[in-house]
């Protein structure tokens, strides 16, 4: 966000580098002035006297570059939007026909300082060069009302990203918002169940609970963490599902060493790993299987989470891939990474339903000392 709005500076400001390059562009135009009038005395075999063109040329320049602060003052305060536009014309032409003799001015006064230039009469410069030189100021206020323009537009540009970077944002933290009173209401229903069965148990169910939402409520607000980072939490949570269903709960990894730094969205496993304990242990009979896989593929990371309960037709809310948690999975890597970002639901090899995330491979950058 912080790049964003650094690049949204003006390109014409009063900052260093901008009042350099506009100097840089009057002393061009005014080398590129000398060099022309001396291939034209070339080509007329007359002499160049270089010790006088230079200074003359870059001084007649040096004077128009004068009024630039000034054009750019007006330009943003007379810009050329809406259909009143046409009512800027006269002021510009006043301004410009008083700029004319007084750029000439300026010359005609500093000339003298330079060795062997004699200006003709101030009137005589303005009667000759009137024309000419109001053509190079209109020139001059067009070339900074297209920069302005360009500047606008940019600036626009810039604000729309902004506004959808923060838009972007609110929707993940609404979509988290929504996610954690889901899976508190679906915890809190199971200790209910446990309190009155198995006191014990609903305590202990109670004391992890209170142990995960310390960890998660003490993590940094932000919406990609490393992947074994995440493990971490998603520890947490099946403790408390281990209270709940003891030896019926069963739950393998295959999770490569070297993709513990690969950065996965926060909460991203829980509610699919929930999905499967919901939908795959918890309405049968007998222990049931979990099994959370991560692999690379092809420039993107695919975490799976498997489980061999009764299947898609059997597993209702699973069936129809409109549960919460599944749900605000697929919003949320919509929102984090468009079109690169999918959940895939499919029935497992030997029974069951297997949960599928998609998204784009990269790594957490090492923490600095």
């Amino acid at each position: 966000m912080r790049a964003i709005a650094s690049s949204a500076r003006p390109i014409l400001s009063w900052r260093l580098p901008s009042v350099v390059a506009v100097i840089g562009v009057w002393t061009a135009l005014g080398l590129l002035s000398a060099a022309g009038a001396a291939f034209a005395f070339r080509q007329f075999g007359r002499p160049v006297a270089w010790g006088r063109l230079v200074p003359d040329r870059l001084l007649d320049w040096y004077t128009c570059a004068a009024f630039t602060p000034v054009f750019i003052w007006l330009s943003r305060r007379w810009p050329l939007e809406g259909r009143w536009w046409i009512t800027r014309v006269p002021p510009w032409v006043a301004i410009t026909s008083a700029a004319v003799p007084i750029k000439y001015a300026l010359y005609v006064g500093i000339a003298p300082q330079f060795p062997d230039m004699t200006p003709r009469p101030l009137g005589t410069m303005i009667a000759v060069n009137f024309i000419n030189e109001s053509i190079a100021f209109w020139a001059t206020i067009a070339v900074i009302y297209a920069v302005e323009h360009y500047d606008r537009l940019r600036q626009r540009e810039i604000q729309t990203a902004v506004l959808k970077s923060e838009l972007a944002e609110a929707r993940l933290e609404a979509l988290g918002a929504q996610l954690h009173p889901h899976f508190l209401f679906n915890t809190l229903q199971g200790i209910s169940t446990l309190i009155h069965r198995d006191a014990g148990a609903a305590d202990r169910m109670l004391a992890r609970l209170s142990d995960l939402l310390r960890r998660t409520l003490a993590r940094p607000s932000r919406p990609e963490v490393p992947l074994a980072e995440e493990l971490e939490v998603l520890d947490h949570y099946l403790e408390i599902q281990r209270v709940r269903f003891q030896d019926r709960l069963v739950v393998d990894r295959a999770i490569p060493a070297a993709l513990a730094d690969a950065l996965v969205p926060h909460f991203i496993l829980q509610p699919l790993v929930e999905n499967a304990i919901q939908h795959g242990i918890a309405r049968h009979a007998g222990s049931g299987r979990i099994r959370i896989t991560a692999e690379r593929r092809d420039g993107g990371l695919i975490l799976a989470v498997t489980d061999d309960g009764p299947g898609i037709e059997g597993s209702g809310e699973a069936g129809t891939s409109n549960g919460i948690g599944l749900s605000n999975t697929r919003r949320r890597l919509t929102a984090l990474y468009g079109e690169a970002g999918r959940v895939d639901l499919s029935p497992a090899p030997g029974g069951g339903v297997r949960v599928s995330v998609t998204l784009p491979f990269r790594a957490a950058e090492p923490e600095g000392p």
